[in-house]
Parts: structure tokens; sequence; C-alpha cells
């Protein structure tokens, strides 16, 4: 990243591992501690500073210790979360379900600004310099000061969005609920492009290489030029694509809803290998040094290597529809569906 305010995409990066050096680890065997929280959790934890950030449908925004599991502070929105935090500087940035979009100083807890909109936010905000750009299930895209929360322009795409965008030095990236994969001109949210799948994209895109890749409902993953918005490469898959991609040494990894974790060549799509199947995946996987890692939909918690895709250690702790581990030098932590928050070493 540019800089420590700097959050281009969902879990800051492409690899997806939340701004966090992800090293090669052993088969985490030890609970160090565990949070059970008031409701469902639907989305990724971040990690910064020793402390991790979890969003939870109880409206609540936490942050513990993660040392210990210890509360530091938790901030009550006035509607369930579901939107992964970003943290940007000395702030935590995050959507509700009642359209608002939070930045809330990361020591405190306390609220700093926020800014209203139309429609569930479940995307994660994503920051570029001074900006903090979102999207809305009421179809708006909007652009606020990283600062103030002051509106600096705001689009109405007449879709709903998911989807977290990608945002570069001029550009942004994002996908519609009708299909539409665009690029917007980041200062002004002006179309630059329109690429149409046949069906829905929520997961949220990855960029490197010229490359726009994200996958579409449509049962294809697709990369996209980035300067034209042609389709280089495209496959198929056996359902829909809403996990959002990792790219990490010219490989692409993404979860399908048939319940494979796909492999592919960055360069021509290639599969290089495709695992054995598990339930639906639609969270982001996490690529690490040496290893992908990825929850399954009400499933199990697997590593693989990323050369040969065998498994290398797996966790059955508890499923996640959206939520993507943290793996870190100390732990792994992760969120799941129903609420509980581990970290194993």
């Amino acid at each position: 990243m540019a800089s420590d305010t700097n959050w281009i995409t969902l879990l800051a990066s492409n690899d997806r591992r939340g701004g966090v050096a992800a090293p090669a680890r052993k088969p985490p065997a030890e609970l160090i501690w565990k949070a059970t929280l008031g409701d469902a959790v639907r989305s990724s934890p971040v990690l910064r500073d020793g402390v991790l950030y979890v969003g939870c449908r109880d409206g609540r925004l936490y942050a513990f210790d993660v040392t210990n599991g210890r509360e530091r502070w938790r901030y009550q929105a006035q509607a369930a979360l579901h939107s992964t935090p970003s943290l940007s500087g000395s702030l935590v940035l995050f959507g509700a379900d009642d359209g608002t979009v939070s930045a809330v100083d990361r020591a405190s807890g306390l609220r700093r600004w926020q800014v209203e909109g139309a429609g569930e936010v479940w995307s994660s905000p994503t920051v570029y310099e001074d900006v903090v750009y979102f999207g809305s299930t009421g179809g708006e895209v909007t652009a606020v000061d990283r600062a103030s929360g002051q509106l600096r322009w705001r689009r109405q795409m007449d879709a709903r969005i998911s989807s977290t965008a990608y945002v570069t030095e001029h550009r942004l990236f994002v996908g519609c609920g009708d299909g539409r994969l665009v690029a917007l001109d980041r200062s002004t949210g002006k179309d630059i492009w329109v690429h149409r799948a046949a069906d829905g994209i929520v997961a949220s895109p990855a960029v490197d290489g010229g490359l726009v890749l994200v996958g579409s409902e449509d049962y294809f993953f697709y990369a996209v030029d980035t300067e034209s918005g042609k389709v280089r490469w495209k496959i198929e898959t056996g359902l829909g694509v809403t996990s959002s991609a990792a790219v990490s040494g010219g490989k692409v990894f993404f979860g399908g809803r048939d319940g494979y974790l796909y492999a592919l060549a960055q360069s021509d799509g290639r599969e290089l290998w495709k695992s054995r199947p598990m339930r639906a995946i639609t969270a982001p996987p996490l690529a690490a040094d040496g290893f992908v890692c990825v929850q399954s939909f009400y499933g199990s918690t697997q590593a693989f290597e990323t050369d040969t895709g065998k498994e290398l250690w797996r966790a059955n702790l508890g499923g996640s529809v959206s939520s993507t581990p943290i793996v870190s030098a100390e732990a792994v932590y992760l969120a799941t569906y129903p609420g509980v928050v581990y970290a194993l070493r």
C-alpha cells in the first residue's frame, strides 16, 4: 500500500491478507482464546497493532486484544453489520444495514464521522489518499472525504452493489448486481468502460497485471483488460462465483458455489489445480506464503499448498458465509457464522 491510510480493496490487498504479513506456519493445534458474540458474523475480521476488529449482525463492532481475547471496546451501530471493516490510519471504517458508513477511532472506539446513503452497505469501504469509496444495495457508489466524511461525489448505478470497489490512482472498478463490471473515473464517478456478464457480480474485483479479475453468478470467472474493458480470458465453473479472488505470485485463487477452490494461471486462465469438493465456497480465500486458506459454507477452514493444491491442514470450527481468516506469525484468527471468534496457534 502507498501509505498506512490507503486500503484499496477488500481486505487491503489482492492477496486478501488484511494488510498482515502471513508467513508459512504449522497447522493450528491449540486454542488461545475464543469469544462468543451476540449474533452471526457475515464479514471478515481485520487486525492491526495487536487489536482484532470484528463486525457482527448484532450491530456492534468489537475490538479484541489479540493476546487474551479481552474486549478493548465495542461500538454500537443502529443496524446489523455485514460490511468487513477497513483500516485507514487511526480510523476503522465500516458500513451498516441502515445505509450508513461510519469512521471510528481505532484506539478509543469513538465515532469521528458518519455518512448516510440508500440501501444496506454490505461492501467494505476502500480508501485511496484522502477519499473513501463505498457502494450500497440502493445502487449508489459514493465518494467522501476521509477526514470529515464530507461528500465528494455520488453516482446512482441503478443496480444493487454488494461488491467492494478496487481503487487505483485514476480508476475505480466495481461489480453490479445486474451483471455489469464498471470502470469509473475515481475523481468524478463517470463511466470509463462497462463489461456485461450474464448475471450479477457480487464478488469484489482484484486488479493486477493490467487485468480486472472477478467471478460472476453466470458461472464464469473473468479476466478483463483494465484499459479497454475487453475480456482477455474467462473460465466456466460448475455454479455461480461470489467468492472474491485472491491473487498472488501469478496465480488466481477463488471459491465456487460448486464447492471447489480453483487455482488459475493469471496470464491465461489455465487451471493449475482444483481442490476436492467442499461445501459451497462464498468467502474470499487468503493467499499467503506457500499456502492458500479458505473457509467453506458451514464447513471447515482449510489450507492448501499454492503450487500443488495439497491439503496442509484443516480446522473444523464452524463455517462462514463470507469470512476470511487472518493469519499472522503468532496466530490464526477466525470468525464463524454462528458468531464465535477463535484465536488458534
